[in-house]
């Protein structure tokens, strides 16, 4: 379904949502970000926001843009505003380039609430070379200089979930989730889904997310291998992937991925969350692009980590809603 929002204009509507002194904040912020990086050697790229190409994630729209070549015909080339800059920063892993960092808006259609909004700003950064573990202590070093915070807890995403929901996900069928959702009335129905992998994103965000990082900031680890396209499986625990998320006070700040080096099981995995998008009523998303490309030519070992930098203002403000941070959300942008 269209979310739709209104433009109209109304007395006063031109003022910022985020206050004088948020948007300092925010802009103390992004310098220490910026700091961080460059003390390590990183490299600021800048990458297009509108690409041929997308990724393509069962749970994430991009927004689509028609640019008319011949108006005659009524021909258009499509577009998509990108969700993230993955794979053009690949590409540049691809090139060469060893330590590189973006920061720049992104866009995800359908994201809307008191934490989302259309677009939003991303931090993203790869580091070639960096296994699994390395890339957690990294994202934890930057929400330390960030937010002034304490080393990041780890715990597995399995852990974590028994704690908050009393089952193991991994030993649970998806008619044992379904019960609890039942029971803790997040759904009205048994046959909500079939799906294993959606009962089990349903009780996470619903019930585990909000009890994760309330005191110290946590670095959940080894999400389902089922809910993770881009990166590489573990090989202690195969039915867990190499993909962490950061929380602190509940809410999810990062994601960070051991990255997928095979393109043949990206195309793979790509079909299958097509197939997905289209049980769920969405269009099919193009699977052939220059990610996989990049990644035939070879794109060498790393990880890589994408951080929601509003929220991250948001906490260091005390902001309940991203309107809060961002000077212009998409209602009067």
């Amino acid at each position: 379904m269209t979310q739709q929002i209104s433009s109209k204009t109304t007395r006063n509507s031109f003022r910022s949502t985020a206050s004088v002194d948020a948007l300092v904040k925010r802009a103390k912020i992004l310098k220490r970000l910026r700091e961080f990086f460059d003390e390590l050697g990183f490299i600021e790229v800048q990458t297009p926001i509108l690409s041929h190409d997308t990724v393509i994630d069962r749970h994430i729209d991009p927004i689509e843009v028609r640019l008319v070549q011949n108006s005659d015909l009524n021909e258009a080339t499509i577009y998509y505003l990108q969700s993230s800059p993955e794979a053009a920063m690949k590409r540049l892993l691809a090139c060469g380039m060893k330590k590189i960092y973006q920061v720049g808006p992104v866009f995800r259609a359908g994201e809307r609430g008191a934490i989302h909004n259309f677009e939003f700003t991303m931090a993203e950064w790869y580091r070639v070379g960096d296994t699994f573990q390395a890339g957690m202590q990294l994202t934890s070093d930057l929400l330390t200089r960030l937010l002034d915070t304490q080393p990041c807890e780890r715990i597995t995403f399995q852990k974590a979930f028994e704690k908050a929901v009393g089952l193991d996900c991994f030993a649970s069928t998806g008619l044992d989730l379904g019960k609890v959702a039942l029971e803790k009335n997040l759904i009205d129905r048994l046959d909500w889904s079939e799906d294993w992998d959606d009962w089990v994103h349903l009780l996470f965000s619903m019930i585990v997310q909000p009890t994760l990082g309330l005191e110290v900031p946590c670095l959940i680890t080894n999400f389902p291998a089922s809910q993770a396209a881009l990166v590489q499986i573990s090989a202690c625990h195969p039915r867990t992937a190499e993909r962490f998320e950061l929380f602190f006070r509940g809410l999810e700040l990062a994601n960070g991925y051991f990255e997928l080096l095979n393109p043949k099981i990206l195309r793979e995995r790509s079909q299958i969350a097509n197939e997905e998008r289209v049980r769920d009523g969405k269009s099919q998303l193009p699977v052939e692009n220059r990610l996989l490309e990049a990644m035939e030519y070879g794109i060498p070992s790393a990880t890589g980590v994408a951080m929601g930098v509003d929220r991250v203002v948001m906490l260091a403000v005390g902001a309940d809603k991203i309107d809060e941070v961002i000077p212009f959300p998409i209602e009067i942008a």
